[in-house]
């Protein structure tokens, strides 16, 4: 029934015909709307490193800069892997920002500084004190600002400057780099030629330079704003504002953008603003430790001055470009445990510390075992609880953090990937798997799944859009091969989607050279959308083919288009899991 009906309208697509819906009388009117996009068969990849620069991470910044050649081998074999498909080297530019927003305080006396009346009230809540006008401040202010957003005198104790200096502001998404390095590293297609010396020097120098730029350094922000900061890199980007990089060096009109977030604390994105941030506590209500509790604890709490993990999902999946995200974090608190001696330490692989694999090893460290383990007591309030997280998000355990949840909510609006704990032993594995993100599919992408390959057309455009030549495709069976100009794969293996199915990515047959985009040329895809068509709600589209009732009636194709279940099928496309809604047979 779907080959019949959707072959029926392919040119009603090229017309622009609109959605599906369900008319007023209860029968369902298929209007399928058309694709038409412009490809592009070049690949840029933008990286963005968002470090934590809190006094806990030398180590893990370490492990970054020293595995960094096995993030930089990985893609050079995917360099060998497209040439060896006829397709062009690609580029990506990395960028690093920290992450340092703001450090927000509370008074250490309540209501007066010195003796001297504060210039704004003071109110508690569930975590700490916090202003409640902004005159606190304001130039002048009798009592230290609530909101503090420069790095320390380096006085603190195992404080190393790294990137930063003594007094200045902290990057607040600014790009930055080790003195003498630009902020951007151009990691070009050049770089690439196996058989020339000033390649391999290239490389060697790009390769030095973000190992010097990795290490941020330990004097930012003990509360770190690690998606905020995040967010706030790329918006400046795009806006033109990172200081020191102009227009076309980052980001690139059509690149992939890959997001890197290395903590070894969990994400406390609040806003900048103290009558609505959160502010550490000197005294902490007793406790001798003010770091990341404050939090947790606003985490934990009914409401919540921390941002919520939406606004980051929105923003990254609206940019109109493909997106990538990797996750290094470490585990939950349970796993900090006490050697029965009065000290918090390592157990093996799941809590960061500098610990020797051979002490890993061994099942836990200590006094009277290797005394270098040992885990200071601020390892607790690393990983909150929580007790809202979707299932499918967080899995079975009923921890988690908002490095895990954040990943799982971009995975819902399929979003690519890729977690990795700071305390594993082999960093080079971890690299190896952000570089898996970073390389650009097999061919070309489609922002959408097409509905079926009856109605999918490929052409190579000219210049002045004048004439085109059609590409024969897609292939169907193995045997299609050999022979038609292109066809579907698997945007994460490259594997060929044969027998009718669909997805997001396409593979052009070089052995044929006739769907070869030469120069100023454009691959031109035109398709039929799944429906009902993507929304913020249903990031795929499409329906379920799985919620049917007897007779393959769609429920819901029901609750999306209306009418009745008996008026609708759900037809499977691909790989995706998903399928499009078509009228049933006996409309």
């Amino acid at each position: 029934m779907l080959r019949r009906s959707f072959a029926a309208l392919v040119l009603c697509a090229l017309a622009g015909c609109q959605d599906y819906n369900f008319n007023p009388v209860g029968k369902c009117v298929i209007q399928p709307g058309s694709s038409r996009i412009k490809l592009s068969s070049l690949a840029v990849a933008d990286i963005l490193f968002v470090v934590d620069d809190s006094g806990s991470m030398s180590s893990e910044q370490a492990s970054m800069a020293r595995n960094f050649g096995s993030f930089v081998s990985a893609l050079a074999q995917a360099q060998k892997d497209r040439q060896a498909a006829g397709l062009d080297p690609f580029d990506f530019h990395v960028a690093i920002t920290t992450s340092s927003v703001f450090e927000g305080w509370t008074p250490y006396q309540a209501t007066t500084c010195g003796g001297t009346p504060l210039q704004c009230a003071i109110s508690d809540s569930h975590y700490t004190r916090t202003a409640s006008s902004e005159v606190c401040t304001e130039a002048g202010a009798t009592c230290e600002d609530l909101v503090e957003n420069f790095f320390p005198s380096f006085s603190v104790a195992g404080c190393t400057g790294g990137v930063a200096s003594p007094g200045a502001t902290y990057p607040h998404g600014n790009f930055v780099a080790a003195a003498g390095n630009p902020s951007v590293l151009h990691f070009t297609k050049d770089i690439w030629d196996t058989t020339s010396s000033t390649a391999a020097a290239k490389l060697d120098l790009l390769t030095k330079q973000f190992q010097a730029n990795i290490a941020v350094g330990t004097c930012g922000s003990g509360m770190e704003q690690h998606f905020e900061a995040g967010r706030l890199a790329v918006e400046k980007a795009l806006a033109g504002k990172q200081p020191g990089v102009t227009a076309d060096e980052w980001p690139h009109a059509g690149a992939k953008l890959v997001v890197v977030w290395l903590g070894d604390e969990d994400d406390c994105s609040n806003p900048d603003d103290p009558t609505h941030a959160l502010a550490f506590d000197p005294n902490n209500f007793g406790s001798s430790t003010p770091g990341s509790d404050v939090c947790v604890n606003d985490q934990r709490a009914a409401t919540h001055k921390m941002y919520a993990l939406d606004r980051y999902v929105s923003y990254f999946t609206s940019l109109n470009r493909s997106f990538g995200a990797a996750f290094i974090y470490s585990a939950d608190q349970k796993t900090c445990v006490d050697d029965g001696n009065g000290n918090r330490v390592c157990k093996a692989g799941t809590c960061t510390c500098d610990c020797p694999a051979s002490c890993l090893a061994s099942g836990g460290c200590g006094p009277g075992k290797t005394g270098e383990c040992n885990v200071p007591s601020d390892c607790s309030g690393k990983i909150p609880f929580l007790s809202d997280a979707p299932a499918d998000v967080v899995g079975t355990t009923p921890y988690g953090s908002r490095y895990a949840t954040f990943s799982g909510l971009l995975r819902r609006q399929g979003v690519s990937t890729f977690e990795a704990s700071v305390c594993d032993a082999n960093w080079g594995a971890t690299l190896q798997g952000i570089a898996q993100l970073v390389k650009p599919p097999p061919g070309l992408t489609l922002p959408t799944q097409p509905a079926a390959t009856e109605v999918a057309l490929l052409r190579v455009e000219s210049a002045d859009g004048k004439s085109s030549r059609y590409c024969t495709g897609p292939a169907l069976t193995q045997a299609d091969l050999a022979t038609f100009d292109w066809w579907f794969v698997d945007c994460k293996t490259g594997q060929p989607v044969l027998g009718g199915s669909t997805s997001n990515c396409i593979n052009i047959n070089h052995a044929t050279k006739h769907c070869e985009a030469g120069a100023g040329e454009s691959y031109i895809a035109q398709y039929l959308g799944v429906v009902p068509s993507p929304t913020p709600a249903n990031p795929l589209g499409g329906c379920d083919p799985t919620k049917v009732l007897a007779g393959g009636a769609s429920t819901d194709c029901q609750a999306s288009m209306g009418g009745a279940a008996t008026d609708w099928q759900c037809t499977p496309i691909g790989t995706s899991g998903r399928g499009t809604c078509t009228c049933a047979s006996a409309q």
